[in-house]
């Protein structure tokens, strides 16, 4: 045998029809009694097998409602095997067989099986079924119904949990119906007097259930369930208000006795009593019953609460406007909480949440009342309070973008006609001022949130905040550099957003970064800068004159990254192309080499930094008339 879901549990309700009398129910096989009424069909052992049946029998020409507590075990995969519902005409003793769950074999019979075995000889499906079967054939294919999963919600009903199994027989339809947990299942048009019990209407009714190698705990119990309602949906009312009690209990048999307990102190055997008044405070009723067969339920409690009227008491505090006014708000309240609200403000709906947004109202007197009701809709007194919104000044702040070490303006701009006592300003590196304008240096570029307050007399205040941006300007005039004599070069000018250049000789513009000039003698050029900000840099250069063309290399260098000397690089004079610029270390390896006049060495060579000490060099180049220069010299690398 395979074991697909595990076994589960059944639940009986009430079914309507004359009985004359409610006799003790047979046990056979394994079945025990664990209560009045409910029942051990099978131990949490292999091969047991065991059934229960009412030793009276029902007519099936009435109609019957059977609402049974159905527990099928807690072990799925290795438990087995199910319960069957029976209808018999035979004994009040059968059902006690293994793998056939205690129906296999019974004829004339109806069994309503909740299988959680699989028997694939029997052609059980993979989950746990229900199924509605006739003459005790347990192999399906020849069902009145089904089979189809037991549960609607899962395919394992073994899930250590209580389940309803109704049962509903309507012999005017000739209708058989089973419900699980509420939710129809599956029913069958069959004359059931007719063509399963050869006309005779009288059957015994019990469950029968079996295990095999596998096992179950497997029970069931009719039902004594004692159920009530109140005319509150929460079971709660404000004093004054009576409650009603209404008995709505569900019980196989017919209800003999009913018992209330109101807690407090008075009690009812009445199903429904009249209607009770309490004082305020939470009370715990108790109500249970006893069916006909002798049969007591548990007790059932329920807490009823009784609201008492909400005292309430508001105090608002004077504030300045777009701040929240403090509110303190005194609840007395013995039963439930407030969980509504209504604010009113000068006679006007305002809010519906317990801490209304006032920042939204302009400067004035407001007149605050409120009134609120409790969880158990219990309407409380109205509390009234008044505050005052004072005016702050509106202000704003004048500031603009500048250069470091210069000093900027900060202006106060008052946008009313309060009376400002106070102004204050924050520029946001540290350094404060007080005053409606005043100035402040930055020594640093940034950006920086500058603050400006303003306070009135009657304590509240107005800030605004603004950025602004610090810059500076950084003049570059070129490299120091020789030119020859009375020939056209080009100044390289950078840094800013306008020029001016100034010196000894003359300038084709010295407006713009690169001017054209020509010297006789050895001049230094001046180079003011400007930024967009008006930010101003100075830097100069030197341009020694030099008669005829030249090239001179440097005989040492140091490329440490400080700026100095960190590239090696002949000066040209008059040069008009290169050939070749090539260093080679002591080991006579090529470190280095260019046809760029505008190139030099930076000390690396094929990405590693070159050791200090001796290097040669070598150069072709032409000058402006011709001349060609075949040189070769060394240089000190310095580190």
């Amino acid at each position: 045998m395979v074991k697909h879901h595990c076994p589960f549990l059944l639940w009986v309700a009430l079914f309507f029809f004359p009985m004359n009398s409610f006799s003790q129910y047979i046990l056979n096989g394994n079945a025990t009694q664990l209560k009045c009424n409910c029942y051990l069909l099978t131990p949490a052992q292999t091969w047991k097998g065991g059934s229960v049946w009412q030793q009276t029998k029902i007519d099936l020409n009435k109609p019957f409602d059977f609402k049974f507590d159905v527990y099928l075990g807690d072990i799925d995969a290795g438990g087995a095997d199910g319960m069957v519902f029976m209808l018999q005409p035979l004994s009040a003793s059968l059902g006690v067989q293994g793998e056939g769950m205690g129906f296999q074999g019974v004829t004339p019979s109806i069994g309503i099986s909740l299988d959680t075995w699989q028997n694939t000889t029997e052609n059980d499906p993979p989950y746990d079924h229900i199924s509605i079967q006739a003459d005790g054939v347990i192999k399906h294919g020849g069902d009145l119904a089904g089979p189809i999963p037991a549960s609607a919600a899962s395919d394992n009903i073994e899930d250590g949990k209580w389940h309803v199994l109704q049962i509903k027989w309507d012999p005017a339809a000739d209708s058989l119906s089973t419900y699980f947990d509420g939710v129809f299942r599956l029913g069958t048009k069959t004359d059931l007097i007719k063509v399963v019990f050869n006309n005779d209407p009288m059957v015994y009714w019990g469950f029968s259930a079996a295990t095999g190698g596998a096992y179950n705990v497997q029970q069931f119990c009719t039902a004594l369930d004692p159920v009530y309602n109140t005319n509150s949906k929460i079971d709660a009312v404000c004093e004054g208000t009576p409650i009603v009690f209404k008995d709505s209990s569900v019980s196989f048999t017919n209800i003999k006795s009913y018992y209330w307990d109101f807690g407090d102190g008075t009690v009812s055997d009445v199903a429904d009593p009249p209607s009770h008044s309490y004082p305020a405070g939470s009370y715990q009723v108790k109500h249970s019953i006893v069916a006909l067969d002798g049969c007591s339920s548990d007790t059932i409690t329920k807490t009823i609460r009784i609201g008492d009227t909400p005292e309430i008491s508001i105090h608002a505090f004077d504030t300045c406007e777009q701040s929240p006014p403090r509110i303190d708000l005194n609840v007395k309240l013995q039963v439930g909480t407030l969980n509504q609200w209504q604010w009113n403000v000068n006679g006007n709906n305002f809010s519906n949440v317990e801490i209304p947004d006032f920042t939204a109202l302009p400067p004035g007197n407001y007149a605050l009342d409120l009134t609120a009701l409790s969880d158990i809709g219990c309407p409380s007194n109205s509390s009234s309070d008044n505050f005052i919104l004072k005016p702050r000044p509106a202000i704003d702040a004048d500031v603009e973008n500048g250069c470091i070490n210069v000093p900027l303006d900060f202006l106060g701009v008052q946008k009313d006609q309060s009376s400002i006592i106070k102004w204050h300003w924050d520029f946001g590196n540290n350094t404060v001022a007080d005053g409606k304008n005043v100035q402040n240096i930055y020594p640093e570029e940034g950006n920086y949130p500058v603050a400006l307050t303003a306070a009135l007399s009657n304590g509240c205040a107005t800030t605004v905040s603004k950025n602004i941006i610090i810059n500076a300007a950084y003049a570059n005039a070129g490299n120091d550099t020789i030119v020859t004599k009375n020939t056209s070069f080009q100044l390289h000018g950078s840094g800013g957003g306008s020029y001016s250049w100034s010196a000894a000789a003359a300038l084709s513009d010295p407006s713009i970064s690169s001017p054209v000039t020509s010297i006789t003698n050895d001049t230094r050029f001046y180079l003011t800068v400007k930024s967009a900000e008006g930010c101003v840099d100075t830097a100069s250069v030197n341009i020694a004159a030099f008669n005829g063309s030249a090239i001179y290399v440097p005989t040492a260098f140091t490329p440490n990254g400080d700026g100095l000397n960190d590239i090696l690089k002949p000066y040209y004079v008059a040069i008009k192309s290169l050939s070749y610029f090539t260093i080679y270390n002591r080991w006579g390896q090529q470190v280095f080499s260019t046809a760029d006049m505008n190139k030099g060495w930076n000390g690396v060579s094929k990405g590693n930094v070159e050791s200090g000490g001796a290097y040669v060099w070598v150069l072709k180049a032409v000058d402006v008339i011709g001349k060609i220069y075949n040189l070769r010299g060394s240089f000190i690398l310095l580190k």
